[in-house]
């Protein structure tokens, strides 16, 4: 299959599709319902059911308009000019798929942002076989590991419970879509009482919807902090400093594996957990699904297709591909 990479996104001519673009297309793929993957549509749009539920919570204005959203739930196809689209879980955040393209005898294999733990909240990726693989490698160093689901949802509730007991109060930044339900949910199902950000609360009810329950969460008010665990949006750091309590913050983040995540973060406690795959993950995938071609987008594209080339992969990095995300993108919006 032909494919073409620009600053739009990344083009399939054959069928006329584009995977996650970053402007308006006729018709479109959405691996998840982040902002950098997800944007204003105007015509037909494939995801996840999960994915576009959210994405019509997002942009209701522009989902309302004459846009044929397109679910295809995980293990299911459906045919699309002559290829067959087959959607597989990522494990990212609740909603994130994979989309394996199959035309005139060639499999293309799309990750979108993945990872191969097991996650807090989501689906377990599944790893199949394909001929072209286009990899997001958001961590592709090998500084980069990252603890278990058990392990990150132990040091999220120990730190927790060793704040409160000591009369302080503890606080967890997470992303509005993702980082920031699965704090609330390993607090939570540990009988943590929480009080969560109107900005990540407003999706507790999507992934309740699917399977995953918060049990006595609360809004979050300035004004009732004691005795209590707080899940606030990262913008949130230099009010919560201001109000003079002992408020103590723990980055739960792939980013915290980094030398200065303290500095950075202003926090006192260190989880490297993520949504996204370590590079160990990264070379599980290649390897599980052996491609006779990879294309490495997003993060350390040219240093880990470098990596897949010394290891005997045909890997290479498109020029137009998004580069290394930074610490600033990390702590932004998601």
């Amino acid at each position: 299959m032909d494919l073409h990479y620009s600053s739009d996104g990344i083009y399939i001519p054959d069928i006329d599709l584009w995977l996650d673009p970053q402007v308006s297309k006729p018709a479109c793929w959405i691996s998840h319902a982040h902002s950098d993957h997800a944007r204003d549509y105007s015509t037909t749009v494939f995801g996840t059911p999960v994915s576009l539920e959210v994405y019509r919570l997002r942009w209701p204005a522009i989902a309302s308009q004459n846009q044929s959203l397109q679910p295809l739930p995980y293990g299911h196809s459906c045919v699309r000019n002559g290829a067959t689209l087959t959607c597989l879980p990522a494990a990212h955040i609740v909603g994130a798929a994979q989309l394996l393209v199959e035309f005139k005898g060639e499999r293309l294999l799309y990750t979108g942002d993945i990872k191969r733990r097991e996650p807090i909240c989501g689906v377990l990726t599944e790893i199949v076989p394909c001929d072209h693989l286009i990899l997001e490698s958001t961590f592709g160093l090998p500084v980069y590991h990252f603890l278990s689901r058990q392990e990150a949802m132990a040091e999220i509730v120990n730190f927790a419970k060793e704040c409160l007991e000591d009369g302080a109060t503890p606080a967890f930044f997470g992303y509005p879509l993702g980082r920031g339900q699965e704090v609330t949910y390993a607090l939570t199902q540990a009988g943590i009482r929480t009080a969560v950000h109107g900005a990540i609360a407003k999706y507790l009810s999507i992934y309740e919807q699917n399977g995953y329950s918060f049990p006595g969460w609360e809004p979050y008010d300035a004004k009732q902090v004691q005795g209590r665990a707080l899940v606030v949006v990262p913008g949130m750091r230099r009010v919560l400093e201001a109000t003079g309590k002992d408020i103590r913050i723990a980055y739960v983040s792939g980013w915290a594996r980094l030398d200065n995540a303290r500095t950075r973060s202003g926090a006192e406690k260190l989880i490297p957990y993520s949504d996204h795959a370590g590079f160990d993950e990264l070379l599980e995938i290649v390897e599980g699904s052996r491609p006779s071609r990879i294309d490495i987008i997003h993060g350390y594209t040219e240093v880990f297709a470098k990596t897949l080339c010394d290891r005997g992969w045909n890997a290479s990095s498109p020029a137009t591909a998004r580069t290394r995300d930074t610490q600033e993108e990390a702590l932004a919006e998601e």
